[in-house]
């Protein structure tokens, strides 16, 4: 039980990486606040997670629903030990083909959004003096993909304001980690990996011979998310099936 008495919020665990997040963390002991856009998803996932779990309808990019999110988690569990930010969006496109809002869209939901519930959590955690962050960036965030110019910067952005956090609050017992994800099989990937030639391209890229399970990913969060981690801040753990050492 490795997060037994651990109270978590994962963002985006209505589905995918978020939802494989909550089924192992609770199985691991913890209590559970998950939140999503969509209300059957989320209340499917509630159905699906055993344990302690704290099923809440927002948008992550909405202030409001980020203020909800952390009173509701406060009021049901007592504190915020764990925070996952997991939710993510998408966008594909020349750099030049980018539309202005599509580049905001992913900027709020990937980075702002991060921002501004860490804000929120943060003031809970200095008062005990503890407390865990685990970004979910990608191996965008590490290197260019061409095409998605939006969605590297994010990620880019991501574990730098990763990387500030465990500097400026390390002296206070609080850690943040990030785990940089290659392609992943999950709703989100779901129509670009459908194209059977590209995949077969792109899987050249992958020494292990396979793409990522939402597991993969939730394993190496529960290690960060862990006491087991105690004395690692600051990284970015890349979980791509060597993508990146090339």
């Amino acid at each position: 039980m490795r997060l037994e008495g651990k109270s978590i919020i994962i963002t985006g665990g209505g589905s995918g990486i978020g939802l494989a997040c909550a089924k192992l963390f609770t199985n691991k002991g913890a209590e559970v606040a998950i939140i999503g856009r969509r209300k059957d998803r989320i209340d499917l996932a509630a159905k699906e997670i055993e344990g302690s779990i704290l099923p809440i309808v927002g948008d992550v990019a909405n202030n409001k629903d980020l203020d909800n999110l952390v009173s509701k988690t406060l009021n049901t569990f007592g504190k915020i030990d764990i925070v996952v930010n997991n939710a993510g969006v998408f966008s594909g496109s020349s750099l030049h083909e980018t539309k202005s809002e599509d580049w905001n869209n992913v900027m709020d939901t990937n980075i702002n959004s991060v921002f501004q519930l860490t804000k929120r959590v943060l003031p809970h955690m200095l008062e005990r003096e503890a407390g865990t962050f685990v970004h979910i960036a990608s191996i965008a965030g590490l290197v260019a993909i061409p095409g998605v110019a939006a969605y590297n910067v994010s990620k880019g952005a991501l574990l730098q304001f990763n990387r500030s956090i465990a500097m400026e609050y390390g002296p206070f017992g609080i850690r943040s980690n990030a785990v940089c994800p290659g392609l992943v099989k999950t709703e989100m990937t779901e129509d670009l990996m459908q194209n059977e030639e590209l995949m077969k391209e792109w899987s050249k890229d992958y020494p292990i011979g396979r793409f990522g399970i939402p597991e993969d990913i939730a394993s190496a969060c529960l290690y960060l998310a862990s006491d087991d981690s105690s004395f690692v801040t600051g990284v970015a753990l890349p979980v791509d099936g060597g993508f990146t050492a090339h």
